[in-house]
């Protein structure tokens, strides 16, 4: 309870000098303690790269499951599918803990894109509420130092964007002496040893699978990954198992495995560091299509979010349930809107 206390006496602190950026995630019900990434690597302290993590614990022996948003914080989703999570759920057996927002430095700045507002009005149960739409990599402020000509991994993997070492989903299992976004997933990498966390689910969006038209008239197609759930080799069994089951509910899925030459990205680096079962999902968001000059990330005719959060919840509940019936063992969770219920209701109908 104390730590509830001096979370929320750090946000209003936070809110009335502004040195900090802190995402607005109020807890429901089912939150039984609330801490600081830091706590599981120091250096993050006082930055603008720690975030609040979320415990949900029944007090019931079992799994432990951690969700994480906002590694790319203009996949809005994610975010926002994490803090439903956070904001109606109540776990009834095992433990269950959340990430909404990885990348909070990435969230603290709008997208470089420049198609959608920083902070984008809703409504919620207990009023306006603004939804954040940040950048994909973390603030060049917080990393502190010009991005490199060209992005190397620690194994040798290289990319030509230099950028991309403000990437988190490129820095895994990252370097404790590095710069601030390897700390960051060095840090997450600590969290899970240190909690014993079983399997984990790290939300994402990708542009839309609609074909477009270049500049010079040539047909292009879009998102490959829209609508993928990606799995590390160890998880693919139990990643089978979920699209299933979430075929069952009307949503279809594309089932991938991890490319190990491919460094840096969670569903593969979790596992082999840690032996955390590892997953990534991705939805269509039309926010981050190339081609689009006018952009509704909220209430796009074909990709709103609702639909997108509503595919990601469900997702969970899959995910679950098959590690559930694969493993023998069970996380049970009560309050999870279903993904009909986002389609009846809508997003704010789901936040406090």
């Amino acid at each position: 309870m104390k730590r509830l206390l001096l979370f929320f006496s750090i946000i209003c602190a936070v809110t009335a000098f502004a040195a900090f950026f802190q995402p607005d995630v109020r807890p429901g019900y089912g939150v039984t303690d609330i801490g600081w990434l830091s706590d599981y690597f120091p250096p993050l302290r006082g930055t603008n790269l720690d975030t609040p993590v979320f415990y949900m614990d029944s007090g019931v022996e079992g799994p432990t499951f951690l969700l994480m948003g906002g590694t790319h914080p203009r996949e809005i989703a994610s975010m926002v599918a994490a803090t439903i999570f956070v904001e109606n759920v109540v776990v009834k057996k095992g433990r269950v803990i959340v990430i909404p927002y990885a990348n909070k430095s990435a969230a603290s700045i709008p997208d470089t894109f420049g198609k959608v507002p920083h902070f984008i009005p809703v409504k919620s149960r207990s009023g306006p509420r603004f939804l954040v739409y940040g950048d994909r990599r973390t603030d060049p402020k917080d990393q502190g130092m010009p991005d490199p000509e060209k992005f190397v991994h620690p194994s040798g993997f290289e990319l030509e964007d230099g950028a991309e070492a403000r990437n988190l989903n490129r820095q895994y299992p990252g370097v404790p002496e590095g710069n601030p976004t390897q700390q960051l997933a060095y840090a997450i990498i600590q969290l899970i040893k240190a909690e014993k966390v079983n399997f984990n689910l790290d939300m994402h969006e990708s542009g839309t699978p609609e074909e477009y038209v270049d500049e010079s008239g040539n047909i292009k197609k879009g998102g490959r990954l829209a609508f993928t759930l990606v799995c590390n080799p160890a998880a693919l069994e139990i990643g089978a198992m979920a699209l299933l089951m979430l075929e069952d509910q009307g949503i279809t899925f594309n089932l991938e495995e991890s490319n190990p030459e491919f460094r840096g990205l969670s569903h593969l680096e979790i596992y082999n560091a840690t032996g955390c079962l590892s997953f990534l999902s991705e939805t269509p968001n039309p926010g981050q299509d190339p081609w689009r000059k006018h952009v509704d990330v909220i209430n796009d005719p074909k990709y709103p979010l609702k639909l997108r959060v509503g595919m990601q919840l469900e997702l969970i509940r899959c995910l679950i349930e098959a590690y559930n019936m694969y493993t023998g063992e069970a996380i049970q969770i009560e309050g999870l809107p279903s993904f009909q219920d986002l389609m009846e209701k809508d997003v704010g109908s789901f936040l406090n």
